[in-house]
């Protein structure tokens, strides 16, 4: 399982609060990115590009708007191996913790290992809190 700093996670959760992504579809969305597990059914097909699949599967209690704003983050930052159909859905899943963080850290969606480091010593040495 892929370890990431809480810098890499704020990160990461920082591109769905720019999109608006409610809580309960940002979740799956980050287990999938960084821990390639199944996002479930509704999430798979919004993935795979499957609108019809997509609200049939959905919760009654889902919004337009959520999806929208879903939407407009995987657009704008879902990385292009993650999305698109169900084979590629699937591969993503398949990608083993290295495949799948390179691709995060190329898409800027994590820091890089070494730019973690940096930043947890940069913290250390720092009186002031690091602000995220």
């Amino acid at each position: 399982m892929m370890n990431i700093t809480a810098h890499s996670k704020n990160r990461l959760i920082a591109t769905f609060r720019k999109w608006d992504v409610p809580k309960e579809f940002a979740d799956p969305m980050y287990n999938y990115l960084v821990y390639g597990y199944n996002p479930g059914s509704c999430f798979t097909a919004v993935l795979a590009n499957d609108f019809m699949r997509a609200i049939q599967s959905s919760h009654s209690a889902n919004t337009v708007e959520a999806f929208k704003a879903l939407v407009g983050w995987i657009r704008e930052h879902c990385p292009q191996q993650a999305k698109g159909s169900y084979g590629q859905v699937q591969r993503w899943s398949e990608l083993n913790e290295s495949e799948r963080r390179s691709v995060l850290e190329y898409c800027g969606l994590i820091y890089s290992e070494k730019e973690e480091v940096l930043l947890i010593l940069r913290e250390e040495h720092t009186e002031e809190p690091v602000l995220y």
